[in-house]
């Protein structure tokens, strides 16, 4: 299998980084909460990063320049309801992800599924109608792109309620972190999620230490228990299940 990802930075999916004469994939604490999930012994029983880092090529990243920047047919999406711009875009993204999935599973022969991975984000607690939107957008741009294994990854508010669930879990598996959800994405209150972080670490983690709290196991993605990711795990579920077969 072929997993292409699409994330907004280092923190999140990851970054590429120049190495002798090729850029390598960084994979960021969300890859590899969609590594240890998909790695599962019903799912592909084995470490798809491992796999890619070993020499396997079985792993695609883009940022989000390099996805806007994708050629293909374009199509023009109106706005729905009480869409906003940003959901467009979302969803332009989510389509063109999509065809270039398409055109890797018939390029390499091989069965793919694709991540896209956006924060919900707000300045104050995220509303649940704003998460909705953003997560309802990548579904209908991968729907529009016909392409069936596609994954909407949108933690609420932003992807560190995940990793503090996760480290709440680990201390605690019955405790109750939903709450986390209601909380400030905006990085500049004094009480954010990103502060409440490094508050249970001792210090603000760098993307290489929140990605090294996943893949070594201290935080476990299966005792993450937030609405906003039993949402992704249904949608990796579910693409999993359909993972794109080559194109004829």
């Amino acid at each position: 299998m072929i997993l292409i990802l699409s994330g907004e930075g280092p923190t999140d999916i990851g970054t590429r980084r120049p190495r002798e004469t090729r850029w390598e994939f960084v994979p960021g604490p969300m890859a590899w909460i969609v590594d240890k999930l998909l790695g599962q012994p019903e799912r592909l029983n084995y470490s798809i990063l491992g796999s890619h880092a070993n020499g396997g090529d079985c792993v695609y990243f883009l940022n989000e320049g390099e996805l806007a920047a994708l050629r293909g047919s374009k199509p023009f999406f109106l706005p729905r309801g009480e869409d906003t711009p940003g959901n467009v875009s979302i969803r332009k993204g989510a389509f063109l992800l999509g065809k270039h999935a398409k055109c890797i599973a018939s390029k390499r022969n091989s069965p793919v599924l694709a991540v896209f991975f956006r924060d919900a984000d707000g300045t104050n607690s995220t509303p649940k109608k704003e998460w909705e939107g953003k997560f309802t957008s990548i579904k209908q741009g991968f729907a529009r792109a016909d392409f069936r294994s596609g994954v909407p990854m949108v933690p609420r508010p932003k992807s560190e309620a995940w990793m503090l669930c996760g480290i709440l879990k680990r201390q605690d598996a019955g405790q109750d972190c939903c709450w986390l959800e209601e909380e400030s994405g905006n990085d500049a209150s004094p009480n954010s999620l990103k502060a409440r972080l490094a508050l249970h670490l001792g210090h603000e983690p760098s993307a290489a230490e929140q990605s090294e709290l996943v893949s070594s196991g201290q935080i476990d993605p299966t005792l993450i228990d937030l609405p906003s990711f039993t949402a992704f795990h249904d949608e990796l579920d579910r693409a999993y299940a359909h993972a794109a077969p080559p194109l004829n």
